[in-house]
């Protein structure tokens, strides 16, 4: 081989080197993780970031705080993790986003589930977020008319259902509103049963069994989802058929859900943490949003609640279980 062969093969395996070297990222990386409660399936996060190449103990450090539902023991704990100034601080959802942000302008924060990060102030637009918040935009209140025309579905000769959902959500009470409008054509009268705290839910399914409602439509929130146990216990004690958000809910023993794929979400969340870790910046990294939904059914609890499923119902479901 000719010497200037030899200098260029040599100057080619340098770039590439150097390439690869660019794309592969920093060695190690630590991380803070903020959430209202351990129900929450922090676990596919922590899954996609291993296929990602990031695994705890080995090249990853995660400082994780779970809040609660107290804001002032959540603007702790958002202190905290700030204090400790990691390279990027994963948000389980806006209200955690909220808390975090005053408190920096510089230390990347991708939200895993928020709901409309620009009307909350935490980006200035989904396609170019401007500052240190991006992530992933669940909009339920998009698929709320569907929910409403699977319960009529299910439930032909309902009146009455209930909407339960959270006071302190970002969105609760203007979405209560829009269901309420979007019911009434389908000739459903609807009450907003909003609780402040778990300790209210008893009082709430209470309430709506003594207005005789025939189905309950259950919001999508961090209290909710925290409690979706107790959430279900008491559907099943009132006897209320109800249609959830997340398809966790199903899978404990609930009747029906329609939403997105939750693991979507923790990946896409995921992936973006990956991008920042290897130099992106989350001005420039557009808002996510779900592009997958589902509709699971739980013929089990039907059954247990006296109602038949119409094979309209069985024949949309991504899943059936028995």
């Amino acid at each position: 081989m000719r010497r200037r062969d030899i200098l260029f093969s040599a100057a080619a395996t340098a770039v590439v080197g150097w390439s690869a070297g660019a794309q592969e990222g920093p060695k190690s990386a630590r991380i803070g993780f903020i959430v209202t409660g351990e129900l929450w399936p922090r676990r596919h996060f922590d899954e996609a970031m291993q296929r990602l190449g990031w695994a705890e103990g080995r090249n990853l450090t995660v400082e994780r705080r779970v809040t609660g539902e107290d804001p002032e023991r959540r603007k702790i704990a958002a202190a905290e993790l700030v204090a400790t100034n990691p390279d990027v601080i994963v948000a389980a959802g806006t209200l955690d986003a909220q808390t975090l942000l005053p408190l920096t302008r510089t230390i990347p924060i991708v939200v895993i589930r928020g709901q409309d990060l620009v009307e909350m102030g935490l980006v200035n637009s989904l396609a170019r977020p401007g500052g240190n918040v991006t992530g992933i935009v669940v909009r339920g209140e998009e698929l709320d008319g569907k929910r409403l025309q699977l319960l009529r579905e299910l439930i032909p000769a309902a009146a009455r259902i209930s909407v339960l959902g959270y006071t302190q959500g970002p969105r609760s009470v203007p979405r209560a509103a829009a269901i309420e409008a979007l019911a009434r054509p389908l000739g459903l009268q609807v009450t907003a049963r909003l609780v402040s705290e778990a300790e209210e839910l008893g009082g709430a399914f209470a309430a709506s069994a003594a207005d005789h409602d025939q189905a309950m439509f259950v919001q999508g929130s961090s209290l909710i989802f925290e409690n979706q146990h107790r959430v279900l216990a008491l559907a099943a004690q009132y006897r209320l058929p109800a249609i959830y958000q997340l398809r966790e809910f199903v899978d404990s023993g609930g009747l029906l859900s329609y939403g997105e794929v939750t693991r979507e979400n923790f990946e896409r969340a995921a992936s973006l943490v990956d991008k920042i870790l290897k130099g992106a910046k989350p001005a420039d990294l557009p808002v996510e949003q779900p592009t997958t939904f589902e509709l699971v059914v739980n013929l089990k609890t039907a059954n247990a609640l006296g109602l038949t499923v119409p094979p309209s119902i069985l024949a949309r479901a991504d899943e059936v279980i028995e």
